[in-house]
């Protein structure tokens, strides 16, 4: 079967669109105070950026070792 994304592709899709949807999931909650909703904003770009890393070492550096 032919494809025309990548493994790697799809995963730095997935990347984006969790980092805009939990974004705009944190913004658009009514029950948490503004201190709270930048901490979790924080908390989801650091944790998106840890697994972006992870990711890329994965499938780019591990497989040039």
């Amino acid at each position: 079967m032919f494809c025309l994304i990548s493994f790697p592709e799809i995963g730095f899709i997935v990347w984006v669109a969790v980092l805009i949807f939990g974004c705009k999931a944190v913004f658009q909650n009514p029950f948490i105070s503004r201190k709270e909703k930048m901490f979790w904003l924080v908390m989801v770009v650091v944790l998106n950026w840890i697994g972006l890393l992870w990711y890329y070492y994965t499938f780019y550096v591990k497989d040039k070792e």
